[in-house]
């Protein structure tokens, strides 16, 4: 009998389902995300399933659709779906196709959990995500994100973020789940497949346990990180920052006087309350606008996502592309 330890580990150790909750599961038809429903529905977990219909794939999208309303029939769990075109989506924000769908799918699961009153939203990442996403990181020369997926995030749970890929499929083959499979998975012209296919198979061969050791590597690292983060912020505030969703503002003296171990932290928390897309950002930049507030002769940085960074009367102001424009129009 296939056991997942790890999920019901972390169930407990995050308080991930107290006794009633109703939990709406992101269910793609994919093996990863058709298992977790199946084991929550198992656990005696109140459910109900929402599924995106992204617009990209045609035909082999509305199968998707049709398995997974199928599925949670037999199961008699609710069913919500909603149709998105990412496509066009992508185009609007000047964003990728993978980050437009990443957004849609969030939005609306939402929107469909304040529909049904559900209180926690159930993703299917596991620990060989996490592994990836690390990786992805690193080779990205990120900032953040060291600390991979979390395992829970506001009302977002991923009870299975300790249970490898191939303990997923051992549990679907089991318990005879049947699933469905994205072709753009297969696509190695995208980085994470290419990680997913060609880099953690290697490493599993230095290490069979190379995913959960990464997994357990990026949960030390976000403990650390979190903490770190709550020493910046209340620097911060206390020198004086004003957040906001368009603009953001902040002594550059309050930067410049804090450790190298906050600095950095300091101008992610700054860029993180404009609301961005943080995918883009790179160590790069985040050195620039450090340098940005020593300055005494540079004023002005084009970041990416329309991020602007001005400096003026020795205040850095960060602003959202929107923010941004308007300030041109005005001057």
């Amino acid at each position: 009998m296939v056991r997942l330890d790890a999920a019901e580990e972390l169930v407990r150790r995050f308080d991930m389902l107290p006794p009633g909750t109703l939990v709406l599961t992101a269910v793609s038809g994919g093996v990863d995300s058709i298992s977790l429903l199946h084991w929550l529905h198992a656990h005696g977990v109140r459910v109900a399933a929402g599924h995106l219909h992204h617009g990209l794939r045609g035909e082999a999208a509305d199968g998707d659709e049709a398995f997974v309303r199928d599925f949670c029939a037999r199961l008699d769990v609710p069913f919500l779906v909603e149709h998105a075109d990412v496509g066009a989506l992508a185009r609007e924000l000047g964003v990728s196709t993978e980050e437009a769908g990443r957004k849609a799918r969030y939005d609306f699961l939402a929107r469909a959990a304040r529909e049904l009153g559900a209180d926690r939203i159930a993703t299917a990442h596991h620990a060989d995500d996490n592994a990836e996403t690390l990786l992805f990181q690193l080779l990205r020369g990120a900032r953040s994100g060291l600390g991979g997926i979390a395992p829970v995030r506001g009302s977002f749970i991923r009870p299975f973020l300790g249970v490898t890929r191939a303990q997923i499929e051992a549990y679907a083959a089991e318990n005879g789940l049947g699933h469905r499979l994205d072709a753009m998975n297969l696509d190695d012209a995208y980085a994470r497949n290419y990680i997913r296919h060609e880099i953690m198979p290697r490493l599993r061969t230095v290490n069979a346990a190379a995913a959960e050791h990464m997994a357990l590597a990026a949960q030390t690292l976000r403990t650390e990180s979190e903490y770190l983060d709550e020493i910046a912020a209340a620097r911060l505030r206390e020198g004086g920052a004003r957040l906001g969703e368009t603009r953001t503002t902040v002594p550059c003296k309050t930067v410049n006087a804090a450790p190298d171990a906050l600095r950095g932290r300091m101008v992610r928390l700054l860029l993180d309350a404009l609301r961005v897309g943080k995918r883009d950002f790179t160590a790069r930049h985040y050195d620039a606008i450090e340098k940005l507030c020593k300055s005494e002769y540079g004023t002005h940085l084009d970041l990416p996502h329309g991020v602007c960074a001005e400096k003026s009367g020795g205040v850095l102001t960060l602003c959202s592309q929107a923010e941004a424009e308007i300030y041109k129009k005005k001057a």
